[in-house]
């Protein structure tokens, strides 16, 4: 299976997401006067994770080949997996603390009123 039919397939497999963060990238860039930190740090977040997936769809795809090439062992392998798995997540993991960050962020303090008593 060439590039192009890989990404193809394997970007199909994730248009949900994909749609989803997209819209997100649309909803912050149209409220961005009104709140341009946040939509910032939105866009920000959704633009990283269309990144990180293009870049671990084709890590996933050259990795075959590079370990071919290098004639690694059997356990050699498994530790590049899971150190490829490691990044994604960590990449993952700074778009969810991202989106978090902004949804949280610009917020006004809550108003206490004394209850007598």
């Amino acid at each position: 299976m060439g590039l192009t039919s890989y990404l193809f397939y394997m970007l199909a497999r994730r248009i949900p997401m994909l749609l989803v963060s997209l819209s997100g990238i649309v909803f912050a860039i149209a409220r961005w006067k009104r709140h341009p930190r946040v939509s910032l740090m939105t866009v920000l977040a959704l633009a990283l994770y269309w990144v990180e997936a293009f870049v671990f769809l084709c890590l996933r795809y050259w990795l075959p080949n590079l370990v071919e090439t290098l004639k690694t062992s059997d356990s050699a392998i498994k530790v590049l997996l899971v150190v490829i798995s490691l990044l994604d997540d960590f990449a993952f993991a700074v778009v969810i603390i991202l989106l978090v960050a902004a949804a949280f962020s610009g917020r006004k303090p809550a108003y206490t009123t004394k209850t007598e008593g």
